[in-house]
């Protein structure tokens, strides 16, 4: 294949040189793919990001400036989705919530397919995919035309988490401040030193197995989720365990807790997966 360029046929009149990418994927192999195909049709200024927390952080300081995200779906412990959920339900404060989104994957997956076309996701492929066809994929998302649904809509699609083994099988992950994904708090005090377990801590001797795992932000938590990630504070000090059932008490404790500064906290909760 030339180097020169990558024609896309009728769609080459979107100038990629003037256009403003973010490819998320925690392999740098397709990082590097996507990122070469992009410049091959002219794309100047490619931003990467190695998951789900390092692109809301990039989206935090750019958000206004990018022209479209391309990520992988399958990132542990969770992917594309839940970014493209992020961005439609307008959690991301300088993210347009009309930004256009390509979510790609290694393989076919209908329940993903169907919950990214509920989120409104600009394009879906499924690797591998030639140069060319991944650059026209992209074209076609940036022509896509579709009307903004309420936040509620998104927040309601069911999430879907790929086959892979579970976080707390393979590696420790890492505990999650309740404004560690919201860039626009960066700088905001830490939650104060305060218990907010009581009622609804889980079992240490049941392990928990969740599913539907995605990011939220505090005020879309619906009682009966159960936290899939440590809530510490700015400190680092122990809030909430992974695993704890939020009742609507404890909800609301997490609620007085942030009073003051703001209730677009972000933190991971799932659904019990009994069986």
């Amino acid at each position: 294949m030339s180097s020169a360029g990558i024609h896309v046929g009728p769609l080459a009149g979107i100038n990629f040189s003037k256009l403003t990418f973010l490819v998320a994927d925690d392999k740098a192999f397709f990082r590097d793919m996507v990122h070469t195909a992009l410049a091959r049709a002219g794309a100047k200024d490619v931003k990467h990001a190695t998951s789900i927390e390092s692109a809301v952080e990039t989206l935090g300081r750019y958000g206004q400036l990018i022209n479209c995200v391309i990520s992988d779906w399958d990132m542990a412990p969770v992917g594309g989705l839940e970014l493209l959920r992020l961005i439609r339900g307008r959690s991301l404060m300088k993210t347009p919530p009309r930004t256009p989104v390509v979510i790609l994957t290694a393989r076919a997956d209908a329940a993903a397919v169907k919950s990214a076309m509920a989120l409104d996701v600009n394009g879906f492929a499924v690797a591998p995919l030639s140069f060319e066809k991944l650059i026209k994929t992209v074209a076609n998302g940036l022509n896509r035309t579709w009307e903004l649904r309420l936040a509620s809509h998104y927040a309601a699609v069911p999430g879907v988490t790929a086959d892979t083994p579970a976080p707390a099988k393979t590696k420790h992950v890492p505990p999650a401040d309740l404004h560690a994904f919201n860039p626009s708090l960066a700088h905001a005090r830490p939650l104060p030193r305060r218990d907010v377990s009581g009622a609804g801590a889980p079992d240490p001797g049941k392990p928990v197995v969740l599913k539907n795992v995605h990011m939220c932000i505090l005020a879309d938590v619906q009682p009966g989720a159960i936290l899939a990630r440590d809530i510490v504070d700015g400190s680092g000090h122990l809030l909430l365990k992974t695993g704890t059932e939020l009742k609507s008490s404890l909800i609301a404790r997490l609620h007085n807790v942030a009073h003051g500064q703001s209730d677009s906290y972000h933190l991971w909760v799932g659904e019990a997966d009994i069986r």
